[in-house]
């Protein structure tokens, strides 16, 4: 399999998207198949694709975002959300209590860690 994949890389491409393929292939080549060599890493990568579906529900229920900063401020807010809830804590009591911190401290809590619960 490596020896096919850098022949296709070191192959001399005219078209464009060839040449953004192969740019791709060279920069990644280290990780493609991974899942070849370790029994836990999977070929697909639906656990991700399910994680960031509730996101994608929102923004498509709430009509998308209606300016960059608008999916900035979502990107970040929906990664801190699931990162909260990955670690086992209550994301909306979580936000509200450094906010509370925030206005007492002036200074932003870090993130909580996996609760004891967590595997």
């Amino acid at each position: 399999m490596t020896a096919r994949l850098q022949s296709l890389i070191d192959t001399e491409w005219d078209n464009s998207h060839a040449k953004r393929l192969i740019k791709r292939l060279r920069r990644h080549q280290s990780d493609l198949f991974t899942f070849l060599d370790q029994d836990n890493v999977p070929f697909e990568n639906n656990h991700a694709e399910r994680c960031v579906r509730p996101a994608v529900i929102i923004r498509k229920n709430s009509y998308g975002n209606r300016s960059q900063r608008g999916a900035d401020c979502q990107a970040v807010l929906m990664s801190v959300f699931r990162t909260l809830k990955q670690r086992g804590h209550d994301p909306i009591r979580t936000i509200i209590t450094a906010l509370e911190q925030y206005l007492l401290t002036a200074q932003l809590p870090p993130l909580p860690t996996k609760t004891t619960s967590d595997h």
